[in-house]
């Protein structure tokens, strides 16, 4: 029940902790519609600290109930959402201001894969190959997986079998007879963390001790070689102690044909312990090697490569009951029938729903800035020590000539005095990284922008923050201040530059400037000039009137 006030649920069972759960409106933070069981009847509420829950799973019994509801949800006054859109979040990965662990689980949740869902549970990949070597090389490259790969094309030999069996089926045909991520490789991966779920799937009884989650190294080989093992990895493998991969003695999962005994999962020899090993998949995961190769893996999963010609082309086809979309349960009307079908989506497994229908972007490179020396004459060192170097004005200029002297003598500013630099301020106003940093015309404050949104203004005189305005939802690049110390231009990821009164204390103006993102800016002689990744720099021109407006 849905009230101005607060979410009510009662569940079937008295078994839960609350006999009825009681969410206020205004704990909501986020609320998304999901696929469950190939049908758009989920929906899942995320809850601020101090709800009496984190996440909300719920399946409603027809698309339409479900979507009348989350119409009436959204429509709540006290309800106040935290959402990012995907092309902020795409454009944040590609950045790097955001791990690609965060952007595989934003992917999963955009694609209908929750937690509280284990035929849906979030996909990992495998990112390593190599079990075996005492060290971890992550500057090796035959240390990593092929992510342009899906697991069942890893293996020439196993996937011309596949091939060949494929050509007998019926249409549609398929590749793989299993998929890479189901109920039953989920608690393959945490059934000494969560055994009571392994017990629920498989009637009261656990797998065969040999065929248990052992051993790291034999279920990637297994995933190599096996006729119908393909499966992924799980968000756990990246993140957290690697519990999961422990065994505490509390259940007994029996003896294996050798005569040992289930416990712990034996790791890599370049793993000391169970944290230690999810530590390195972590730093292999966020690598460079990764980072520049993990879009391949996108488009297989969530991308343009997951369906028709283009997933043919990349051997990544299973089983048309898989995809979305495949099956209407709805005009099932035998009900013996309809059990028999949810049942195999439910345990089959199912792709995500499909993200990207064009190539995935790649994520940009680590930035390597190589400085150029500044070298000074003996004339100019004062005007530098006194000022902090010049806002808005041009470099010092000195000839080649000019230069060798003052490197040579020890009395001007050459790159050997740079070593008796000492900090003098330090202020920490931003809680990501700062992009550019500025002085004011009458250097009583600085200036500064960040990735996360905020223009600051720190007075020196006083020593606090005079203003902090948030410009945009993305990323600031860069600042410039106007002369006359009126107006300050900033430059974003969201194409535009926004002019912000020192004055009046508000945006007067926003610009669309290129393409794509405005990487830097300059102002000189009346012109503005900006950059952007779209690979362009334009030149601008204020009018008179204008210039008269903004900088007096």
């Amino acid at each position: 029940m849905l009230t101005s006030s607060r979410l009510y649920f009662q569940p079937f069972n008295n078994i839960d902790k609350w006999p009825v759960l009681k969410i206020r409106i205004s704990h909501i933070k986020g609320v998304r519609c999901r696929r469950f069981l190939l049908r758009q009847i989920g929906l899942e509420i995320e809850c601020r600290g101090g709800a009496p829950v984190n996440h909300l799973y719920l399946a409603l019994k027809t698309e339409d109930s479900r979507d009348e509801f989350y119409t009436a949800l959204l429509q709540q006054k006290d309800l106040h959402l935290e959402e990012e859109r995907q092309e902020d979040m795409t454009l944040r990965w590609q950045s790097r201001t955001c791990s690609n662990y965060d952007y595989l689980l934003y992917l999963n949740s955009l694609a209908d894969r929750s937690f509280s869902d284990l035929t849906q549970y979030p996909v990992m990949p495998w990112v390593i190959q190599d079990y075996t070597s005492p060290i971890l090389d992550l500057e090796k490259e035959a240390t990593f997986r092929d992510l342009t790969k899906p697991i069942g094309a890893l293996n020439p030999e196993r996937l011309n079998r596949l091939k060949e069996c494929a050509e007998y089926l019926p249409e549609p045909k398929y590749l793989y007879g299993s998929h890479y991520s189901n109920p039953g490789y989920i608690l393959f991966f945490l059934a000494r963390m969560a055994p009571e779920y392994v017990l629920c799937l498989q009637n009261g009884k656990f797998d065969s001790p040999d065929r248990m989650f052992n051993s790291l190294q034999d279920t990637w080989q297994n995933c190599l070689t096996g006729s119908t093992d393909f499966k992924e990895l799980i968000p756990e493998f990246y993140h957290g102690s690697g519990d999961f991969l422990v065994h505490r003695g509390v259940i007994n999962f029996g003896q294996r044909n050798d005569g040992r005994p289930v416990e712990d999962v034996a790791l890599p020899p370049w793993a000391t312990d169970a944290k230690d090993f999810i530590s390195k998949l972590r730093s292999a995961l966020e690598c460079d090697y990764v980072s520049q190769h993990l879009h391949h893996w996108i488009d297989l999963v969530f991308g343009y490569k997951q369906r028709g010609e283009e997933a043919v082309k990349a051997d990544n086809v299973f089983h048309y009951m898989t995809y979305e979309g495949a099956v209407d349960l709805e005009s099932i009307k035998d009900p013996n029938e309809l059990k028999v079908k949810e049942t195999q989506i439910m345990e089959f497994g199912q792709t995500p729903k499909q993200l990207f229908t064009t190539p995935h972007p790649q994520r940009k490179g680590p930035t390597s800035i190589t400085p150029t020396p500044l070298r000074l004459s003996a004339g100019n060192e004062s005007k530098v020590a006194s000022q902090g170097g010049q806002e808005g004005g041009d470099a010092p200029c000195i000839n080649s000539e000019q230069g060798e002297n003052a490197a040579e003598d020890d009395s001007g500013l050459n790159m050997k005095n740079f070593s008796h630099l000492s900090t003098q301020y330090e202020y920490t106003l931003h809680k990501n990284t700062v992009s550019e940093v500025h002085m004011s015309a009458d250097e009583k404050s600085v200036l500064s922008v960040s990735q996360d949104g905020l223009l600051k203004m720190y007075s020196l005189e006083e020593q606090r923050q005079l203003r902090s305005v948030n410009l945009s939802t993305m990323a600031l690049s860069s600042c410039v201040v106007l002369p006359g110390n009126r107006t300050i231009i900033v430059g974003s990821w969201d194409n535009s530059v926004y002019f912000y009164s020192i004055e009046y204390g508000r945006v007067q103006d926003k610009l669309p400037a290129h393409d794509d993102a405005v990487s830097c800016m300059l102002w000189y002689q009346d012109c503005l000039y900006t950059a952007s990744w779209d690979g362009t720099v334009k030149v601008s021109t204020l009018s008179h009137d204008y210039m008269t407006t903004v900088c007096g």
